[in-house]
């Protein structure tokens, strides 16, 4: 009766007071006479609501809310989350430095912290900049180089029948000079000139320069304008349209190669304007020791089985050089085996040198599995972040006070 009193028909909601007396009596309601929390609460986003429909009286967030409204008392709160397994939501705190009023404020506001109105043009113009620049790469890499290929004579110096004596052969490269006149390589110059500007304005802008430069995503920037303009220098010296001597086409080939190398680059570049992406650099760069505590483990133990596996198959038949020609190969393979979960390459020929095998798959997964969980951790916790203290900071390293008049002009976007 007292629930049908509470309950306004034409907008479907029950109106109850917000008091502990009906917060009991609801958790003794939905929890069928049982007053504790309720068993079937689910993990939902958090809702804050005077007026609650009968379907979200089984939030967990709404639960929370409620408790702590009516228990001031931590302890009980920190014990019940631990008897009833509720996941913790961490907070965090964040210090952003802020350049001298004026000009520099204003961009390095907009370009590092997304706070002015300026700053989700600048992320979506450099965003898109970026993403067109990696789809043209690839498009080049998996379209337009199976369309171009050199070939030329080369002298070698071989085995034919039993005697030494040089032959000519034809040696085909995929030629990776660029075409001076395409429109791919023209749009590498506007990249490069764009991101110039980019990095100026940053430099010009930014509140400290050695603060600056710490950023990994400082040097990101650096590697992967370096490398566009060597491509562009390289490709006014070395292009299509130029005769390329013999001797030279291994060394020209190798120095573009190693440019799209570094190209990939521009992938993690994109986390400067995409969050999630900029979130995964950051927890890395948390989990750094982590994760070079997982490739040393990972390198050494391929290391070891590499080269005992190399021992055994070797004594076991020395003139055989097809599976294990080296330590070097063993250890390529043993690595690729951990990595992989299995190679087919790996196929040690003894009992001995199996069960070798399978001790270092099993090694190598056990680490990564103990590793991983630790590496995602600090990703894990800002997903769970939902609540963020700001803190601004000048030049100097002084914080600033709230009622500072740049503060509250920062607060308002």
């Amino acid at each position: 009766m007292l629930m049908k009193q509470l309950y306004d028909p034409v907008r479907q909601v029950y109106c109850i007071p917000r008091n502990r007396m009906f917060f009991e009596l609801i958790v003794f309601y939905v929890n069928h006479g049982i007053l504790s929390k309720p068993i079937d609460i689910p993990l939902v986003n958090p809702l804050k609501r005077i007026q609650i429909p009968p379907s979200d009286f089984l939030h967990q967030d709404l639960y929370m809310e409620e408790l702590k409204y009516y228990f001031s008392d931590n302890e009980f709160l920190t014990n019940l989350k631990r008897i009833y397994d509720i996941p913790q939501l961490y907070e965090t705190m964040e210090i952003r430095y802020l350049s001298q009023p004026g000009k520099k404020r204003f961009l390095w506001r907009a370009i590092e912290y997304n706070e002015t109105l300026f700053g989700p043009f600048y992320r979506f113009f450099y965003g898109s900049v970026c993403l067109i620049s990696i789809f043209l790469f690839l498009y080049e890499i998996i379209i337009t180089r199976n369309e171009h290929f050199i070939a030329f004579t080369e002298r070698y110096r071989g085995y034919v029948q039993n005697s030494i004596h040089p032959v000519n052969i034809t040696v085909q490269f995929i030629d990776y000079r660029p075409q001076m006149t395409s429109w791919r390589f023209r749009s590498e110059i506007l990249f490069s000139s764009l991101w110039t500007l980019e990095l100026l304005v940053r430099v010009y802008s930014a509140p400290n320069i050695r603060f600056y430069i710490k950023s990994a995503l400082f040097w990101i920037d650096i590697v992967n304008l370096l490398n566009t303009l060597v491509y562009i220098l390289l490709g006014f010296a070395h292009n299509q349209q130029k005769e390329l001597q013999t001797d030279y086409i291994k060394s020209v080939t190798l120095y573009f190669q190693m440019i799209d190398i570094f190209k990939t680059l521009r992938m993690i570049k994109l986390g400067r304007y995409h969050r999630s992406i900029k979130l995964i650099i950051e927890s890395l760069g948390k989990a750094s020791m982590e994760f070079l505590t997982l490739c040393i483990v990972l390198f050494g133990t391929a290391c070891v089985f590499g080269t005992i596996i190399y021992t055994i198959e070797r004594t076991t038949n020395p003139t055989s050089t097809v599976l294990f020609p080296n330590v070097g190969t063993s250890v390529y393979y043993t690595i690729l085996a951990i990595t992989n979960v299995g190679f087919e390459g790996f196929l040690p020929s003894t009992y001995l040198g199996k069960w070798m095998a399978c001790a270092a798959i099993t090694i190598g997964i056990l680490s990564s599995a103990l590793t991983l969980p630790l590496i995602l951790s600090p990703y894990n916790r800002q997903l769970l972040m939902k609540t963020k203290t700001i803190i601004y900071r000048d030049e100097f390293d002084v914080e600033l006070s709230h009622d500072d008049s740049d503060v509250k002009y920062t607060r308002r976007y």
